[in-house]
Formats: structure tokens, C-alpha cells, sequence
């Protein structure tokens, strides 16, 4: 398998979890649907035009979390709704109505992506090696704005290898094996949307096991690709 990996990280994250339209809380990492968006950004496709290009059979994503998960809150202005829907509507005081919600500080993930269509898999390679990139990359909404870096300075060509006791330096989809808990480490569980279709509705959700500071989770056994120096579950 092809595999290019690459680092994105900035300031601040905001993944939200669209659990209902008020919702202000943060995925700890981005969800796979948010990552084909960010490498879509960066190869410039339009909204909404790319989700066959990230469909369960034609293309696999891993995450390694690097920095410690830290969640801090931010107030975001929102339109006072119960005055009306537009600003212009709305007379006096009281437009905007401010709402906390939970960002995710000093961001920085590393992304692992392979697609089988070998063409953009290049045009992939060539944008991040020459750190271009057609639209403003960011983590989850716009004003939080990211940098990005190539790792390697080729793109990976692995196999699929199985082993027992083995630590996954990635985030763990739920069904890839048994976690052997280890003190000190602090694990968590998130389930986040995995695909979309052409009409932006949600075809399926993956849960995913992780570490908060980005520890390494160790397996009783599991499929995984080595890229590196890290073991990865693709997904």
C-alpha cells in the first residue's frame, strides 16, 4: 500500500460534534470526514465535490495524536436566533448571543492517507512537499487556522503486518483488537462520523479508542501498517 503522512497542527482546534445543532463540544482529534475535507482543502476541491474520493473502498486514513489532548473554552458569537434570522432584521442590542465552547489547545496531529487513485495520490505528495496549498487549511472551522509539513521525503510503501503485543502508535478503531490497559496512561473512547455521500448525509460512524497524550495503546494483536518509526491502523 501507498501511504503519505503528514503533520497538521495550530494554536487552537474546534471539531464539533453535531450531535444536535447547539452543541459546543469538541472531538478530540478530527473525525475521518474532517480529515478528507483538510486534504481536500489543500488540494483544492470544491465543498462537497470529493466524498467519492474517501469512500470505505477506496481509500484509508490514520491519526497519530502528538500533543497531549488539552481542552480549554472559548466564548463563540453566535446570531441571537430568537430575534430573528438575519442581522439585518433585528433592531437594537441583543443581535449576537455569546455561547462557550470547548476548543482543543495546541493542536497536532499526524495524518496517514492512501487513495487509490494514484494521480491525486501524486498531486497529494507534490502540494505538501512544496507547502502549497490552494485553500487556507484549518482544524475544523476557519478561524482556527493550521500549518501543515510533509514526514518523509517519499511516499511510503508498506505492507500489512500482524503481530501479538504490540503497541499502535495511532488511534485504535474499536474492532481492531484487545487494549491491554497500562498504568498511568489515560485512555478515552469517541465514535465520529467515517463517510459521507453526494447529499452531505452521514453513510456510517467508527469508535476509536486513544491516549490522551498521544502514548502509544498496546494490542493483544492486530493488523497494523509500520510507516517509519510508527505502527498505524488505517481505517
Amino acid at each position: 500500500m501507498n501511504i503519505i503522512s503528514f503533520d497538521i497542527w495550530g494554536d487552537y482546534a474546534y471539531f464539533r460534534r453535531g450531535y444536535t445543532t447547539t452543541s459546543t463540544i469538541s472531538y478530540p482529534f478530527p473525525s475521518r470526514t474532517t480529515i478528507a475535507g483538510m486534504i481536500a482543502s489543500i488540494l483544492g476541491y470544491p465543498r462537497d465535490s470529493y466524498y467519492n474520493l474517501f469512500q470505505e473502498n477506496n481509500s484509508k486514513i490514520g491519526l497519530k495524536i502528538i500533543n497531549p489532548i488539552k481542552n480549554t473554552r472559548i466564548n463563540l458569537n453566535y446570531i441571537n436566533t430568537k430575534l430573528g434570522m438575519n442581522l439585518s432584521d433585528i433592531e437594537g442590542s441583543g443581535k449576537r448571543t455569546q455561547v462557550p465552547a470547548e476548543f482543543i489547545k495546541d493542536a497536532k496531529y499526524r495524518i496517514y492517507v492512501s487513495l487509490d487513485d494514484e494521480n491525486i495520490m501524486n498531486q497529494l505528495y507534490n502540494s505538501l512537499h512544496e507547502h502549497k496549498s490552494v485553500y487556507t487549511p484549518c482544524l475544523g472551522i476557519s478561524e482556527c487556522l493550521a500549518n501543515f509539513k510533509l514526514i518523509g521525503d517519499k511516499i511510503h510503501q508498506v505492507q500489512l503486518q500482524t503481530q501479538e503485543n504490540i503497541n499502535i502508535d495511532s488511534v485504535v478503531p474499536k474492532n481492531s483488537g484487545n487494549i491491554q490497559i497500562e498504568k498511568g496512561k489515560h485512555y478515552g473512547v469517541v465514535k465520529s462520523p467515517a463517510f459521507f455521500n453526494e447529499n452531505r448525509s452521514v453513510l456510517s460512524f467508527q469508535e476509536f479508542y486513544y491516549e490522551t497524550k498521544g502514548n502509544p495503546i498496546k494490542l493483544d494483536s492486530c493488523e497494523y501498517y509500520q510507516i517509519g518509526e510508527d505502527n498505524v491502523i488505517m481505517y
